[in-house]
């Protein structure tokens, strides 16, 4: 059985004086530094998140900024493309009318010079005609 005297007395004031030294000298010390390191461990956590939602919505802008580029830039390709389309048609009309009028101009002097050529040769015929008679009658 258990003696309660004094030397359980002092023990247990023993006991609560190096319980009391070691919550000043170690327990205390270790707990601020754990809370400490908790804090910045939180603070860190926030700053991370933080970023990365930062990040997230760059992100998002970057992209819709790219798709708004491409909008752009096609529907500038297309305009381009229209307009360029409308100036080949407008080349290829004045082309056609020149060559139109090139093969009308040709079609002019060639008319004009056979008409020439048809009166210098029926000038010619009569005295040609002759000829030929007087050849064939002579042989």
């Amino acid at each position: 059985m258990i003696d309660l005297n004094a030397t359980f007395f002092v023990q247990l004031v023993n006991f609560v004086l190096i319980l009391i030294l070691l919550n000043v000298i170690l327990i205390g010390p270790i707990r601020r530094v754990l809370k400490k390191r908790a804090e910045l461990v939180a603070s860190q956590m926030e700053g991370i998140e933080s970023f990365a939602s930062s990040a997230s919505s760059k992100l998002k802008d970057y992209e819709s900024a790219l798709d708004a580029a491409r909008v752009a830039a096609t529907a500038g390709r297309m305009a381009m493309k229209a307009e360029g389309q409308a100036q080949e048609k407008e080349l290829l009309e004045a082309a056609g009318a020149a060559a139109v009028a090139t093969v009308q101009a040709a079609k002019a002097e060639i008319a004009s010079q056979s008409a020439t050529a048809k009166k210098a040769l029926e000038a010619k015929v009569s005295g040609l005609a002759s000829k030929a008679v007087a050849r064939v009658l002579a042989a």
